[in-house]
């Protein structure tokens, strides 16, 4: 629902009063969101069915087409192997909720076959099932012991010319078209062609609703799940006919809410600020005045992306992480001071012997940073380049310069060393040191006179053992590498 002026907002007010108190707090919250709108978004929240700001979000790497040999697949983790690791990860990041999003999970694997997403990558069956699409299934209810959601990375923009569905594409209008009226490959992956689809076509031909329909009837444990990832969701302009890219925004709000009337949230790859122009250029070939100037168009409908791409301080400021939220900045002094959600599908793989160490890394320094950041109102982002940082409730700030981070005046944050409260506990923190350190931390809590100190590990927390905490400090020596649950009490 968009409101062009007041008149219209407060007559849209008085006819779905009972939507927006469900929604929002108070009338207040509306106000403030109308004025806020034009220039963030022009997109009232959804209601979403995670707290995305809370969550862990992962991709985990199953399949891909193998280049050497044709209608194969090379299988990078088999369902047996994806299990494994999410019981060991369910352990090291201690029963948070955790999203997963499969990728290469159909088909021959990653990006074949789009935009058709109906079929199991067979190479990806368990010996003990009959069909890849039972391994599947099974997948998603174990995994669900591990306080873990299983789901799928799909695409709404990519065609191949080699999906069962690709005609229809052509004769729908549901392609982007040159000015000759001939479909546009724009990029290519995986020795083919990508053509993208014109969401305005998609959309009302009825094609998209029946791709997603059949999706959903076909895959209802995905559907049940609540949330899917749908890659590159950009918006490109289309030539014949000629439609422009606010009218391929409007038709991609409209694919966002039909599925979200299916019950599911879509977190997609980076934050949409498209505009007219230049605007078919694959979005790492654009300049970045082009980010900077658009403003954010999926605000309120895509809860997070997987790349959080070129937002103005003040859109950092006035957007709510639980509204919108981060997985990685790709601005490194943004990503120094607001952290974000780790991309553990760079961590997670069979040929890093090491990935335990790694990813207890990443998590400590990353994901849980991100998660006590995201708890806290952002206040003011002040400074320039390497001196920016930004002051947050509760007098902490966040410092891009050796990524610092200071409660009330106290280091609980120093570079690769840090003693963090770890928000989804009370009285919790995790410590860790890369390097390796011993000093005394600050806690701010003046009833806690001890302190248990776990290690963490992939097969469980070991208890190590209990400390006391003298004049609300804490005496910690942190060998290198190691993470610690420090629970007060």
């Amino acid at each position: 629902m968009i409101f062009r002026n007041t008149a219209e907002f407060v007559i849209d007010f008085l006819n779905y009063r009972t939507e927006f108190l469900n929604r929002f707090a108070s009338f207040s919250d509306i106000i403030k969101l109308q004025i806020q709108k034009e220039k963030i978004s022009m997109n009232l929240p959804l209601k979403f069915n995670y707290d995305y700001s809370e969550c862990m979000v992962m991709k985990l790497g199953l399949a891909i087409p193998d280049k050497e040999h044709t209608n194969k697949s090379k299988v990078l983790m088999t369902f047996n192997e994806a299990l494994d690791y999410i019981k060991k990860i369910d352990n090291i990041t201690q029963g948070i909720t955790k999203i997963y999003y499969l990728v290469g999970w159909q088909y021959l694997g990653h990006d074949d076959k789009y935009p058709d997403f109906f079929e199991v990558n067979k190479a990806l069956k368990r010996k003990e099932d009959k069909t890849a699409y039972d391994s599947f299934k099974w997948l998603s209810d174990e995994a669900k012991k591990y306080h873990s959601v299983i789901s799928v990375h799909i695409n709404f923009n990519d065609a191949y010319d080699n999906a069962p569905s690709f005609d229809d594409f052509v004769k729908s209008g549901a392609l982007i078209r040159k000015k000759n009226g001939k479909p546009n490959p724009i990029e290519k992956y995986n020795g083919r062609k990508c053509y993208k689809t014109c969401h305005k076509g998609y959309y009302e031909s009825g094609l998209f609703k029946r791709q997603f329909d059949r999706f959903a009837d076909t895959f209802p444990f995905i559907a049940e799940s609540g949330t899917i990832h749908v890659d590159n969701f950009q918006c490109y302009k289309n030539y014949a006919p000629y439609v422009s890219i606010k009218e391929m925004q409007n038709a991609r709000r409209k694919m966002i809410e039909y599925v979200k009337s299916k019950g599911i949230d879509i977190t997609s790859e980076f934050t949409y600020k498209e505009s007219n122009t230049l605007a078919n250029k694959p979005i790492f070939g654009l300049p970045r005045d082009h980010f900077k100037s658009s403003p954010m168009d999926t605000v309120g409908l895509i809860p997070m992306s997987w790349w959080c791409y070129r937002m103005t301080d003040k859109e950092l400021l006035e957007t709510s992480p639980k509204i919108y939220c981060q997985g990685t900045f790709r601005e490194k002094t943004l990503n120094n001071i607001f952290y974000g959600n780790m991309h553990g599908e760079d961590i997670v793989k069979k040929d890093n012997a090491d990935w335990v160490n790694d990813f207890i890394y990443a998590f400590a320094t990353y994901q849980v940073p991100g998660h006590y950041l995201n708890s806290l109102k952002r206040v003011a982002i002040k400074g320039r380049g390497n001196t920016k940082f930004c002051e947050f409730s509760d007098g902490v700030v966040s410092y891009a310069k050796g990524r610092k981070i200071t409660e009330n005046g106290k280091i609980i944050k120093d570079g690769d060393t840090l003693f963090l409260p770890f928000v989804h506990e009370k009285s919790t923190y995790i410590a860790y040191s890369k390097n390796g350190d011993c000093r005394d931390w600050s806690v701010f809590e003046d009833d806690k006179t001890m302190a248990d100190v776990y290690k963490i590990t992939e097969n469980g927390n070991e208890f190590i053992r209990e400390i006391p905490i003298n004049n609300n400090k804490l005496h910690i020596n942190l060998p290198e590498k190691i993470g610690y649950k420090i629970i007060l009490k």
